[in-house]
């Protein structure tokens, strides 16, 4: 079984363009769309109409609550524009996005439960940062009871393993998929995951599942001046072409 990850696409819909043709490409059995659709860029709606076309499950990000609640509030403010612009069918759609997802895979020796959030298992807007407390990590795992915890909201791609403390030689893997459509990790191309689980994979080993992050060019310039061309702050374009 081969999952891809999108996260954080932020109405980039260039970047999420040359992002499905990758997964296109490849031999990927599913999907799966971690939230943030919206947000920094001007074509939330493309965004929003292309998951659904390819009926996409997707979570709700904090910026995807955001847009809901400014529609909500009727808010009309300067700073809010990246969501006024969300159209009402797009709101809808939104407003009925999971805060979770949970998958359960069964391999030779056990079924592997699999968790989705956007930032953690808690909040939308918790970072679950690659250099998180060894401790605090795990504790997350054994509350939730997963083996695989997969999160985006910070835009930085990483795969980090750690030993199970109540089951020596048993590891858990916390992926995050890194952005679509805003990275932040000083690499400026889209973003996305490749997690591989099959009958044989084995958890009392480290390389239990594999993980692959793939990097897709696209054109950046295209994204950035359509920023610059709109209300939204030029720094939003600046950031796109540095990849912070």
């Amino acid at each position: 079984m081969r999952i891809a990850i999108l996260s954080d696409i932020h109405a980039n819909f260039p970047a999420l363009e040359q992002t499905l043709k990758s997964i296109d490409e490849q031999k990927i059995d599913a999907i799966y769309c971690l939230g943030d659709l919206v947000g920094y860029n001007v074509w939330p709606n493309a965004v929003i109409n292309e998951i659904r076309k390819r009926h996409i499950p997707t979570l709700a990000g904090n910026h995807d609550v955001k847009a809901v609640d400014i529609h909500n509030d009727g808010s009309k403010d300067s700073g809010s524009y990246a969501y006024q612009i969300v159209g009402k069918e797009q709101i809808s759609y939104l407003s009925a996005l999971p805060a979770h997802i949970k998958l359960e895979y069964q391999t030779a020796d056990k079924p592997i439960k699999i968790l989705m959030v956007h930032g953690s298992p808690y909040s939308n807007t918790e970072y679950l940062l690659e250099d998180k407390d060894e401790k605090k990590f795990t504790a997350i795992f054994l509350d939730t009871d997963t083996d695989i915890l997969i999160c985006g909201h910070s835009h930085k791609p990483y795969h980090r393993v750690l030993e199970n403390p109540n089951k020596k030689g048993c590891y858990f893997h916390a992926v995050n998929a890194g952005s679509v459509g805003k990275p932040k990790d000083g690499n400026p191309k889209c973003c996305y995951a490749v997690i591989t689980i099959n009958k044989s994979s084995d958890f009392s080993k480290k390389e239990g599942i594999k993980v692959e992050f793939i990097r897709v060019q696209y054109d950046i310039e295209k994204a950035a001046q359509a920023i610059e061309q709109s209300d939204l702050p030029d720094s939003y374009a600046h950031m796109l072409r540095e990849g912070y």
